[in-house]
């Protein structure tokens, strides 16, 4: 039996998981079935099951993955040599100004995880709360002096407007994504400027 180029493996585990989010997010995680997902990325059943054992092990995948690279670009923004508000608004830009496939991602992260069992969502937790951390550490430097219990909910707050953007924006529209990044900017930073470090 021939080898594997490592090319090839890295293409197809991707097309699978692209073809996965692409599913999901149409007909929700519990409506998919794995072979609905090889039959859209045009791999055998038997090919499927060889990279991911079970549906479980092939959403734990894509919401790593998704993970992983928004991780390595919110550490990118903070790593920086911007301002605090140039940070912010890289932030911004960096969960708004997403690809197709990274949108998909994103909403399979909000709507899917709850299906997991609890050791699959453990390690997803674990890098959801360092996404937190970090947009928290941008938020220190935009705003030193604050009483610290007040961090976690401007952070939340923050998360919690850029994540349902998902669910509702459309770049096709009227409000192109620079437009809209400007104006989520501002209206956070307006209100956070505004409160009175102690």
């Amino acid at each position: 039996m021939p080898r594997i180029r490592a090319d090839d493996y890295e293409e197809k585990y991707q097309s699978i998981l692209d073809s996965a989010a692409t599913l999901f997010a149409k007909v929700g995680y519990p409506g998919a079935k794995l072979n609905d997902v090889a039959k859209l990325c045009g791999a055998s059943k038997s090919m499927l099951y060889h990279y991911f054992p079970a549906k479980d092990d092939l959403l734990l995948a894509l919401l790593t993955e998704h993970l992983d690279r928004l991780i390595a670009d919110i550490e990118a923004v903070l790593a920086g040599n911007e301002t605090p508000k140039k940070k912010v608004a890289q932030l911004v830009e960096t969960f708004v100004s997403k690809s197709a496939r990274s949108r998909q991602r994103h909403v399979s992260a909000m709507n899917d995880m709850k299906f997991l069992p609890p050791d699959k969502q453990a390690p997803i937790l674990k890098l959801q709360r360092k996404v937190t951390s970090l947009i928290g550490q941008i938020l220190r430097e935009l705003k030193p002096g604050l009483r610290e219990e007040l961090y976690s909910p401007y952070t939340m707050l923050l998360v919690g407007m850029l994540n349902w953007t998902d669910l509702w924006y459309k770049p096709a529209g009227k409000m192109k994504p620079a437009e809209l990044c400007e104006r989520i900017s501002r209206l956070y930073l307006r209100g956070i400027l505004a409160e009175k470090a102690d």
